[in-house]
This record gives structure tokens, C-alpha cells and sequence, in this order.
């Protein structure tokens, strides 16, 4: 199962987010938001193998529709920055699948 994760820069913080969990986290630094975020997913998902009973419900909770929207705008400025070599901008952005393995 991929879990769709996204991590930018929001003032002076990064923040870190799983959409499929609505999990998030903050940090420094994007690789520290990552690691925090890696983390929370971790837990996360010991949790629902600890409670099969439950599973199906946490599972099941989305990002609110203004995290998805800004995930899709990010992946969409991530392609035409890749595909203008014109575009020197940079920008703080990451877009990740997470990979989880689910206890049946």
C-alpha cells in the first residue's frame, strides 16, 4: 500500500504531511519534518495492527480537501519545473509515497 505524502516550507517551519492518514509534522529543517513524519506513520500503523477490530476506521481518514488541493498544486508546479529547463526557481517541496505493509 503507497501512503501520499507531501513536505514544504511554511514561514520559517517545514511541515510534513501523510493526506491518507491526516497525519503531520514540523520541523527545522524538510529531512527533519520527513524523519518525524516517518515516524508518526510507523506508530501509526502499529497501532491499527494492534487493533484489527478498528482497523477499517483508521484507516479511513482522509486530509481535508485544502491539504489535497495543495498537494495536487505542488505535484503540478513539480512537472513543469521539471519540464522547463527554463525555470530556475527553486522551491522547498517535496511529494513521497510511503510504503506501509498492513498486519492482516
Amino acid at each position: 500500500m503507497k501512503l501520499r505524502c507531501m513536505a514544504y516550507q511554511q514561514g520559517d517551519m517545514y511541515i510534513a504531511a501523510c493526506l491518507d492518514l491526516s497525519l503531520a509534522a514540523q520541523a527545522n529543517s524538510i529531512d527533519e519534518a520527513f524523519s518525524k513524519l516517518k515516524a508518526q506513520v510507523s506508530d501509526y500503523l502499529e497501532e491499527i495492527a494492534a487493533e484489527p477490530k478498528y482497523a477499517k476506521q483508521l484507516m479511513n481518514r482522509k486530509a481535508p480537501i485544502s491539504m489535497w488541493l495543495k498537494y495536487w498544486y505542488i505535484a503540478f508546479k513539480l512537472k513543469v519545473r521539471r519540464s522547463s529547463y527554463l525555470n530556475k526557481e527553486t522551491i522547498s517541496v517535496k511529494l513521497f509515497d510511503e510504503q506501509c505493509e498492513l498486519a492482516r
